[in-house]
This record gives structure tokens, C-alpha cells and sequence, in this order.
């Protein structure tokens, strides 16, 4: 992303550096093996949602809020009846 401002005529140019969540691919353990695309999207909501608190605009927090417990309904409903409640801690 870049971002650009003018100031007395002179633009100003920024790089804002994209941050990549390094998630390796989901090793599934003992039990059912079906749900390593639905725990690598979990991995990133979560780690979306610890870098809420990171953002110095409330307003832009709140936003981001809501789009993450969206995120976290959407899990709930793909994962059916076989997943517990989802919860942020």
C-alpha cells in the first residue's frame, strides 16, 4: 500500500509495509482430519483480532471489531454442529 499526501506542493510518498500472517499449514492431529482450511482461516481471525488493539483509531478498532466477530459467525456456521462455540480470549 502506499499513501500519499501533499504538502505546500510537494508530494510525499509512504511504503506502508504489508504484514503477512506467517501461518504454516495446518498439521491436523489424533481425530477428524477434515478441518485444516477451517483452522488456518481461525489462525489468521485470531491473529487479526490481537492486532486490533495495536491500531491507535478507535474508530478504525470498531470497524475492525466488527468484521472480526463477523469473521468468527461465519467460522461458527462453516464449522456446523461439530465445533463448540468460538470464542476471542
Amino acid at each position: 500500500m502506499i499513501i500519499c499526501f501533499r504538502f505546500a506542493g510537494v508530494e510525499h510518498c509512504y511504503n506502508i509495509p504489508i504484514i503477512e500472517i506467517p501461518v504454516p499449514i495446518f498439521r491436523p492431529g489424533p481425530g477428524p482430519v477434515n478441518y485444516p482450511a477451517f483452522l488456518h482461516d481461525a489462525t489468521v481471525v485470531a491473529g487479526i483480532n490481537a492486532a486490533i488493539g495495536k491500531i491507535s483509531d478507535k474508530t478504525v478498532q470498531e470497524a475492525l471489531r466488527g468484521g472480526v466477530n463477523s469473521a468468527i459467525q461465519a467460522l461458527q456456521k462453516r464449522g456446523g454442529e461439530h465445533v463448540g462455540k468460538i470464542s476471542l480470549q
